[in-house]
Order: C-alpha cells, then structure tokens, then sequence
C-alpha cells in the first residue's frame, strides 16, 4: 500500500481482526464473564511441554517433483494450507482440517447430518431448548490416544460460546448467541440448552465444531502465559489500541500521510512485542503477493492480530483464556483433533504428508496415507493426474477438462459452490416491482435454461431454488417454458402499457431499471444482455450498465435506502437453507435502523414468514423439508427475487479411488464430505 492512498481506502484495505479479538483492538470494552472452566488450577497435561510456538512453514513458488508412493492418495492442492486449525482459509486448508479434526456430525453431500463423534442425532425436548447428545461408545481417541470424553466435547462447545473464540466467524457468533448452558451429563453424554428453539445449530454449529483436545489446549495456554510473564497484561491491548489510532488519524487525510499512517511503520513495535512475550514471528514469505513481493500490510496486519490475541490470553482467565490461546499454539507436533488423519510432515510449500490413525472411531480410514502436494498450475496438475503420479486434482478448470475426458480411468467433473447470482427485486411500495404480477412477468418473459446453455455450456449450472444446490431442504425446480402470452397478460392486469418504442409505462414512469455487471465476468454478461433482449418482448427494459472498478455503487444498493429496483448479486449460502431463507424474511429487510442486513429488497409476507420460524424451531426433518416445499411454493408466486446460477468448480480424480458406491463422482456438490471414507482400489 503506498502513502499516496486515500486514508478511506487505506481504511478499507486494513483488515480488521477476527470478532472475538477486535472487542479488544478497537473498543477495549471491560472484561466479559468468564466461562466455567479455569487455569487457576491446570488439569495434569498429558505431556509435559509443548514445543516451541512457531508459525506453519510459508509456502514456496515452486514444488519439489514428488516420489510416488503406490499406496497413497497423492492430491494436487492448489495452495499450501494456512494453519492447523479452524477457520479454514482456502480449499487446501478445508481438507486438510477435514482430515484432521472430527465434529459431532459431518454433513453429507447432500448437507444431512451424519453421526460423528456423537453415536446419534440429538435427542431434543418438546421446547426445542434442551439438546442431549450421546457419544459414540467405546469412545473415540485424540491423535496421541488419549479417549474423546464428554468434557472434551463440553470444553469445545464452550470454546465456540467465548466471546474469544477464533475458530471461525460465523460458528463463533452462532455459538455465542446460541448456547445458554452445556455440561457433562454422564460418562458419554452431553447435554445443550439453548437460548431459543434453533433447528440450525446442528447443521451450523454441532457439525463444524471439531472437538478439541482440553488437556493440550490447557496445556498449551498455560505455557503461552509462562512465557510472558514479563509482559504486563495490558500492554498488548494498548499497542493495539495505539496502532488503530495512528493509522486513523486525522493527520492521516492528505495527499503524503506522515509516518505512521500505514500499518506496516508499526511491524517493529508489533515484532518486538512477539519475540518479548516468547512467540515465533510468522514467517514473512507467508505473505508474498503475486508480484513476488511480500505484502507488507497483510504480514503487520497478522502481527496486530497476533499482539491482539496475546492480549486476550494474558487479560482474561477461564474458557476465554483458552480460546484466546489457540490460534497462537503450534500444533505441528502436539495435535488437538481426533480426526481420521494425522500429520507425519510437512514440506515447507511444497507437501503434507498424512497417515491415517490406527483404530479410528466410529470407523478408521479406508487409505493409509495421504499426501496433499502443491500444484498451482492446473495444467501440470492435469498432467501429473494423467502420468499416473496424482490421483486426485482438487481445483482445476474446463481447458483441462477435454484432455481429462478423452483419457482412460480418470474422471473431470464441475460442480456448484454454495455461492449464487441472484437478481433481487425492490419490492417496497413505490418501486417498479412492488408489484407480485410483474416480477412474475418478468421471470415468465426470460427462457433461463435455454440462454445458460447457451451462454455458459457446461461451466454454468442453473439454480432455481435460494438454498444450496444437493440441499435435502428444496428439490430443484424445473424451469418453465417462456411464456410471453401471460407476462403481457399479467403486465396488462397491472395497468403497464406499452409505448411507442415498446417498453410499457404506466402514470408517466418506464417500466425500465438497470443491472450493473463488472466486464470482465463475460459468461454472466452475455447471459444479461440476452436476458435484456428476451424481456423487450414483454415491453420491459433491462439496462446492463458496468459495475464500477471498486463496486461501491453496488455497496451503496445494499445499503438502505437501497436506491434501485434490480439488483444482480452473488449470494454466498449456508450449510443449513435457515439463512439462506433470511434474504426473504421481514425482519431482515434494510431499513433506516437497520442499514445492512439479508433482506435488501425489502420483500414482507406474512406467510413466508410463518413458514421461515416453523422451520427454524422444528428440529425434524422431514417436518422442515415440507415447510420449505410450502415456502418454495410462495416464492414462486411472489418471485421477491430470481435466482440465475451457482458458481462453479473443476475437480478430477482416478478411478481408483473409490467411495462406498464406487467411484467418486466430483459433479456432486459436496462429493469430498468424508475422504477418510474413501479407499484405493487394487491395481
């Protein structure tokens, strides 16, 4: 970041760190209520020390030419994985902490969940607020053997309820608004009271939690805060609050801002502050960008989320000490999961290399070893999938998939993300599209399955549904035929007239509104030009206008007062169809009091309202699955929005690598949910 960068940018491009730490960082609020547990008196840890706390090893611009080992599933990886520990910041990443940490349930590939760690679903009382939760018996085991207790599962769970935690945003924020109470019930059991009836929580909570190691993480904690003692409590807070002030302040706002006004003038302080307190620096190669440089903010800014961390382990006691602690402990060699999966080693960039644990409940894994390699280049990945020398290349893309398909015993396939472009209509009275009739209208004028095939092939994957797609909460929904007949009819009942060049009007205002789309995304805007065409039949004017370099005028739509009447957006979907429904839910839509929220059309209905809470407070189901069917049901006569497509991704894999039904099939949208399922078959 140059100086010559205005301070609101430079705002905008400082990250801020996560949740948990920025109370600290940018409020420096009180200290909260700590949680049940405490390290006035550590449990005994199962080991006497851990070693020394260093970062993971930076990634390196080109892989060492593998040795194969026949009896190893070999992945091409596109990036070399962040960390050992949630959240995972990339692909790589999200496998590898899939294989090395075990929730209570794992979702399948058609986001059901499935006992893990826990030896069923949960038992829920007729209130809905009271979960138990029965393990698995015999007990599962941690890496280095120790038994999964209920208090290790408790522990967990009140680490994701901290207001510290950092396992990820969305889980920690769920958690803590979420959980009211957890205790060990019996020798294997678990029991969860909720603050209110909260049907996701499985899906959102109890299915990406991994169940955590207590006695290592305690341990852990404890030697971090060993190794500041000569570090005042306070100290870190305040170099974190004297960062955010001097990069914010009004000096700041000129043309050549004085030292100071960029986070990277503070990396010594920051660095001093680490290595003073006992803490390894990360390692500066981390952050290279693509020009070959390192990225100077990016690395300050882990440091300030490191300090802010330290602050938080050293000012606060209990659950919130632990939690703070995590992200700051090497697990390198002292593992905290009970996955089916543990690490042997790790080649800085290049590899990880995995052996599966013996004995692993409830089932151990079908391949003995797993080696994710580094292969940014799809083509080399490709060209090392075909040579034999990789079975699986988890991100490539539609150039290498003709070559893939015309081969033998290896398999290209394309999925949907959970992430969908969307047009969302301004539904609030006054808007061109309050109206039920002519957002109908508009949907029944545009053939949308004819112009994807025709515009994106095989690359592009219809949605028409809110949820994502394989969800067991909405079945998709075939698309009807174009029917420009009955959008004129539904446009005549509204009282659009159509006009001398076509397009209707209606009291002196055009039935036209614009879409702004970056040039660069050409299939999504070849799609909305034939979109704008097809809708000029039915007298309606879609203008397709360039989104702006910096997509502010997109924020600003987002934002209430919301000042538009069509709006493309990609919507990002959860795990569980709960908040993907709240973009159509009263009370998420934007308002003065609520600038920003889900809801930005401003679409009410009493009835998907109704339907939304059943479904949130209902944990069967089966019951949910209907109640979803029935909304389904009034989104398609109201059509507050219309969904287009998912984003899409490119996977290829041998055929020797086999699931419980065969061959891994990588079109189906979550096709990986558990590889230590997964076997090789003989040659």
């Amino acid at each position: 970041m140059t100086r010559r960068v205005a301070s609101a940018a430079r705002r905008r491009s400082l990250r801020v760190a996560p949740a948990a730490r920025s109370l600290v960082a940018l409020a420096m609020v009180g200290i909260l209520a700590s949680g049940c547990l405490s390290l006035d008196e550590p449990s005994p840890s199962r080991s006497p020390s851990l070693p020394p706390l260093v970062s993971l090893p930076p990634p390196s611009a080109v892989p060492t030419e593998p040795t194969r080992d026949p009896g190893a599933l070999v992945v091409a990886v596109p990036t070399y994985p962040e960390g050992l520990l949630p959240p995972a910041a990339d692909e790589s990443s999200s496998l590898l902490l899939s294989l090395l940490y075990d929730p209570l349930y794992r979702l399948d590939e058609h986001l059901v969940p499935r006992p893990r760690l826990a030896a069923s679903l949960p038992k829920v009382s007729a209130d809905g607020l009271t979960w138990t939760i029965d393990l698995v018996p015999g007990g599962a085991r941690f890496t280095d053997g120790a038994r999964v207790t209920a208090g290790d599962v408790v522990a967990s769970l009140k680490i994701a309820h901290s207001p510290t935690c950092s396992l990820g945003r969305e889980l920690c924020a769920t958690a803590l608004d979420i959980i009211d109470s957890v205790e060990v019930v019996g020798d294997h059991k678990v029991q969860v009271t909720l603050t209110r009836p909260y049907a996701p929580f499985l899906a959102e909570v109890l299915a990406q939690l991994p169940i955590l190691d207590e006695a290592a993480t305690r341990s852990g904690a404890a030697l971090l805060v060993r190794r500041a003692s000569g570090t005042p409590p306070d100290a870190p807070d305040k170099l974190v609050t004297s960062v955010y002030r001097a990069v914010g302040a009004d000096a700041c706002l000129v043309e050549q801002p004085p030292d100071g006004c960029d986070l990277s003038d503070h990396t010594p302080e920051l660095e001093r502050m680490l290595t003073r307190a006992g803490l390894g620096l990360p390692t500066r190669d981390r952050f290279t960008n693509d020009t070959g440089q390192v990225d100077e903010a990016a690395y300050a800014n882990e440091l300030l989320d490191r300090v802010a961390a330290l602050g938080q382990v050293l000012s606060r006691t209990g659950t919130d000490r632990l939690a703070a602690a995590l992200p700051l402990l090497d697990l390198t060699d002292r593992p905290l999961g009970s996955g089916p999966y543990r690490v042997t080693s790790l080649h800085p960039g290049e590899s990880v290399e995995l052996e599966a644990v013996p004995d692993h409940l409830p089932q151990p894994a079908g391949i003995p070893r797993i080696s994710l390699q580094v292969i940014a280049d799809p083509a080399l990945a490709t060209t090392r999938l075909l040579s034999g020398d990789v079975d699986w290349v988890v991100r490539t893309d539609p150039d290498q998939a003709t070559a893939i398909d015309a081969a033998t015993g290896v398999t290209a396939g394309v999925r949907p993300l959970p992430a969908q472009w969307t047009i969302v209509f301004n539904t609030r009275d006054g808007r061109l599209y309050s109206d039920a009739r002519v957002r109908r209208a508009f949907s029944m004028c545009v053939d949308r399955a004819g112009l994807i095939a025709g515009v994106g092939g095989a690359d592009v994957l219809e949605a028409s549904t809110p949820v994502a797609a394989g969800s067991w909460a909405m079945a998709p929904v075939s698309s009807a035929a174009r029917d420009v007949a009955g959008a004129d009819a539904l446009l005549d009942a509204a009282g659009w007239v159509a006009g001398p060049d076509g397009i209707r009007s209606r009291k002196g205002e055009r039935l036209s509104s614009s879409i702004s789309i970056r040039a660069s995304q050409t299939e999504l805007l070849a799609f909305t030009h034939s979109v704008a065409t097809q809708l000029q039949d039915c007298g309606i004017e879609l203008q397709v206008q360039d989104l702006d370099l910096t997509g502010d005028s997109l924020f600003e739509q987002l934002r209430w007062p919301n000042d538009f009447d069509t709006l493309l957006t990609m919507r990002a979907l959860g795990d569980d169809p709960d908040p993907d429904v709240e973009a159509f839910e009263g009370n998420h839509a934007t308002s003065a009091d609520q600038e920003v929220d889900a809801n930005p059309g401003g679409y009410r209905s009493a009835d998907a309202d109704e339907l939304i809470r059943q479904a949130r407070e209902t944990t069967d189901q089966a019951a949910r699955a209907d109640l979803y069917a029935r909304l389904q049901v009034v989104l398609d006569r109201e059509v507050p929005a219309w969904p287009i497509w998912y984003d899409t991704e490119w996977s290829a894999i041998s055929e020797r690598v086999r699931g419980p039904e065969g061959p891994i099939d990588p079109t189906k949208p979550r096709y990986a949910w558990d590889v230590g399922g997964w076997r090789l078959a003989s040659p």
